[in-house]
């Protein structure tokens, strides 16, 4: 294994985690907390996973996986995406709120 294959694990293991952290949330609610870990609540734990996922990405970035030209045009093409779909849920009524 090189350097990047061991990169591209880390971001599978990464996603792996921010999923986990949400599904936690969604079960339990974004205030709950593990009952051995009163003090990190599940929006904190999201968080936490969260940056550790952007470290791996900054990570490939500097590695020329990730591309670092054009990145902002690619994330808002992305907030785009979402909120198109986002309008289009709450008209379905499947969106409360949105």
């Amino acid at each position: 294994m090189d350097k990047i294959e061991h990169l591209l694990v880390c971001l599978i293991e990464e996603c792996a985690e921010v999923q986990k952290a949400v599904s936690k949330a969604l079960r339990f609610g974004l205030d709950d907390h593990a009952p051995d870990n009163p003090t990190v609540t599940n929006d904190i734990d999201i968080a936490n996973e969260c940056v550790d996922l952007l470290a791996i990405i900054e990570m490939l970035r500097d590695e020329n996986i990730i591309p670092s030209q054009n990145i902002s045009q690619m994330l808002q093409a992305k907030k785009d995406k979402v909120a198109k779909y986002m309008m289009y849920a709450e008209e379905r009524g499947s969106l409360i709120n949105g």
